[in-house]
């Protein structure tokens, strides 16, 4: 295997570091926060949208039913739809803020995140999910930052994962990369702290210590 082929991809994608890397996977959430804002008045679209057109799929009429606010802001359980009726997002709001477990889908039902929220921050285990439904990366979050152990896996080839782990938002301890074909063998393992690496060793596929590149 090309060692640096994985990392060479990472750059490519995320910049120079494993850290832009995961970083790449919060934009993935950033852009669907963009969205929130165009679809804030869902209900009242969807009410205007059923008192004008009979025809007006079931899902919409649910999403009437289920969404709701509260001194405008969203409250309660909320489901959202794509105009082909696949469901597009649902949780709970309150006070216009996340809360609890949250997922939103591709349009053609790939789910693409799972995680949960206080106060509108990401708390708890979040996971992120490439287009063909395969893991891209997941983890432990306090109110948007990382913290605690995390799975990494290149968005070009699933299979091939790292094992890392973050404090406060910076890499810490020991971060192990695995051969990609033989993915039992430990290909590196870095030991991080504060954000810097101050240790590394390799193997080969046998198993056999070798100088790091």
């Amino acid at each position: 295997m090309n060692k640096g082929k994985f990392f060479i991809g990472c750059r490519k994608h995320y910049g120079n570091t494993i850290q832009n890397f995961v970083v790449g996977l919060l934009v993935l959430v950033n852009c669907f926060a963009c969205t929130n804002q165009a679809n804030q008045n869902v209900s009242k679209q969807a009410k205007e949208t059923v008192e004008t057109n009979t025809t007006e799929t079931s899902e919409y009429v649910d999403n009437l039913i289920l969404n709701q606010y509260k001194n405008d802001k969203k409250e309660g359980l909320w489901k959202e739809y794509y105009e082909n009726g696949k469901l597009k997002a649902e949780g709970s709001y309150a006070a216009g803020l996340k809360e609890g477990l949250h997922k939103e889908w591709a349009n053609d039902g790939v789910l693409l995140l799972e995680g949960y929220y206080k106060k509108g921050k990401a708390n708890g285990l979040m996971k992120w999910f490439q287009e063909k439904g395969l893991l891209a990366g997941e983890g432990n979050m306090i109110d948007d930052i990382r913290d605690g152990k995390w799975k990494i896996c290149d968005i070009r080839k699933n299979e091939f994962c790292i094992e890392a782990f973050f404090k406060d938002g910076k890499r810490e301890g020991i971060w192990k990369i695995y051969h990609e074909k033989a993915k039992d063998k430990l290909w590196k393992e870095q030991t991080w702290k504060n954000d810097k690496i101050v240790a590394e060793k390799c193997w080969d596929e046998s198993g056999n210590k070798i100088e790091c590149i």
